[in-house]
């Protein structure tokens, strides 16, 4: 019988963790051929069954059309965006992602870069650096009172209101997809449109899922509807942002700022406008970060991928196959 291969490529994993993959594999790959094998690019070929991979691995249709035995591929991250779902499902095989393994660590993170605009915590230390020193420099502004808008208000945007009301700041959000009560359950209030949130925020915190009908949604009409002098944070996806509108706010003083964890390339281009920007944050893609986290998400694609090559329906399912191949 042929050998079955699951592929991870992930070349960063921490070693224990990757043991921890390979032992929830072991009875899904108990054959003597079967492998749990590292991959720094997409591979090809027969006998690949599975793939774990995060969202800096980008699975194409061309690459399905190389995997003729695929029947899982499990997103190490709650986005999926990287992965050709319809490709994936017409081969037969499931999608899956890892949901609420991170909400405290992005909450955390989005208020760790809310305060740094509005305290001026790195654009001070640049200044000390160049040999300023004046404290007045940053224009930092008091935290309680400040008006924050989310945009999309599901697990992490509630974790980040549940913070930011603690500390006396003022939410409002805008999800037309949420009950009522989410929102008065947490003392925030409803925007019944994107423009009404842009026009009453200081910052706007952005985390909606990246998909045909939210690409691009701050773009230079939504940045010129927003208050002007105020703050556009970014833990969700590069895509949601306009990078060229985004960099014309800023140079026009319609923003005050922009923190950002999240670009539409990265890693970004030495010659990418916005490492510039005096008045931009940028972090490499780690809101999602900590020793935790960074063993639950894989550990549960890797469920995941055990799942569907032992018969069961796996959990977490974006996208099934469209025939029953899958459970054979």
């Amino acid at each position: 019988m042929r050998g079955r291969t699951v592929g991870l490529l992930e070349p960063l994993v921490d070693p224990g963790v990757r043991a921890g993959i390979a032992d929830v594999l072991a009875a899904a790959l108990a054959g003597p051929d079967d492998l749990l094998a590292d991959y720094a690019a997409v591979p090809a070929g027969a006998g690949i069954v599975g793939l774990i991979l995060g969202p800096g691995t980008l699975l194409t249709a061309a690459h399905v059309e190389r995997l003729p035995d695929l029947r899982v591929v499990a997103s190490t991250s709650t986005g999926f965006d990287h992965i050709a779902v319809g490709a994936v499902t017409a081969r037969g095989a499931w999608v899956t992602n890892v949901v609420d393994y991170c909400t405290d660590e992005v909450a955390d993170h989005a208020l760790a870069l809310m305060l740094d605009l509005l305290r001026g915590v790195s654009q001070a230390d640049r200044l000390v650096r160049r040999g300023h020193w004046a404290s007045q420099a940053t224009g930092a502004r008091r935290i309680a009172g400040t008006a924050l808008g989310t945009v999309g208000f599901g697990r992490i945007a509630q974790a980040v209101a549940c913070r930011a009301v603690a500390l006396g700041m003022h939410v409002s959000a805008f999800d037309p997809g949420r009950r009522l009560q989410d929102f008065d359950r947490l003392g925030v209030r409803r925007c019944t449109s994107l423009g009404e949130l842009l026009a009453s925020a200081d910052i706007v915190s952005l985390h909606a899922p990246l998909a045909e009908d939210t690409r691009g949604l701050i773009d230079s009409a939504a940045l010129a509807a927003t208050r002007r002098g105020a703050f556009l944070v970014n833990v969700a996806r590069g895509g949601l942002v306009d990078q060229q509108a985004l960099v014309a706010a800023l140079e026009s003083g319609q923003l005050a700022g922009a923190a950002l964890d999240v670009l539409e390339t990265e890693p970004p281009a030495d010659s990418d406008p916005l490492l510039s920007q005096d008045r931009v944050v940028i972090t490499p893609h780690i809101a999602w970060e900590s020793p935790a986290s960074r063993r639950v998400v894989f550990i549960r694609a890797a469920r995941c991928v055990a799942a569907v090559l032992t018969g069961r329906e796996p959990d977490d399912v974006v996208g099934r196959p469209d025939s029953r191949a899958a459970l054979r």
